[in-house]
């Protein structure tokens, strides 16, 4: 089944890592792994070579230099035994929006073959996970200003002209 959706945050354009990769090759590598239809809410799959090659319609020869100088960059980690690949800090730009959210990327984390990658995952999840409980926003009628509704705090601007 493939993603109908994947948020990619524009400050790509702009992180130190990205901007460093060697090659124009490496930087579309990453957009592939930041938006295959193989992605899921874990930032990981498996990236079969035949399947990369296939999609991306390349040759092993480019393929590998630019998976190593992702891996070199800090921006994917990669099993090659699964074929495992992971985007690094995914939570940080696409952490689970609510309960059924991550009780779903658990499963998908729970399911990744490589060990190495799915303790990985785990660690940026439950880092994501507490962040995310301790920044919970208020409903937005409980946030100062706005305790009697937009309507109404506009109005009271206006009257207090």
């Amino acid at each position: 089944m493939s993603n109908k959706f994947s948020m990619v945050s524009p400050a790509v354009w702009w992180s130190k890592r990205f901007r460093a990769l060697p090659t124009s090759d490496a930087k579309l590598l990453y957009h592939y792994f930041l938006t295959s239809e193989r992605q899921n809410s874990a930032g990981c799959f498996q990236a079969r070579e035949g399947h990369v090659l296939s999609d991306m319609d390349w040759t092993a020869a480019a393929y590998y230099p630019s998976r190593q100088a992702l891996i070199d960059a800090d921006l994917v980690a990669f099993d090659a035994e699964t074929e495992t690949v992971y985007v690094k800090r995914w939570f940080k730009h696409c952490p689970p929006m609510n309960p059924n959210h991550a009780r779903g990327t658990r499963k998908l984390i729970e399911a990744i073959e490589s060990d190495d990658i799915r303790e990985l995952v785990e660690a940026d999840f439950l880092e994501a996970e507490e962040r995310r409980s301790q920044t919970k926003a208020e409903p937005l009628s409980k946030v100062n200003g706005y305790a009697g509704g937009i309507a109404s705090t506009r109005i009271g601007r206006i009257g207090a002209a």
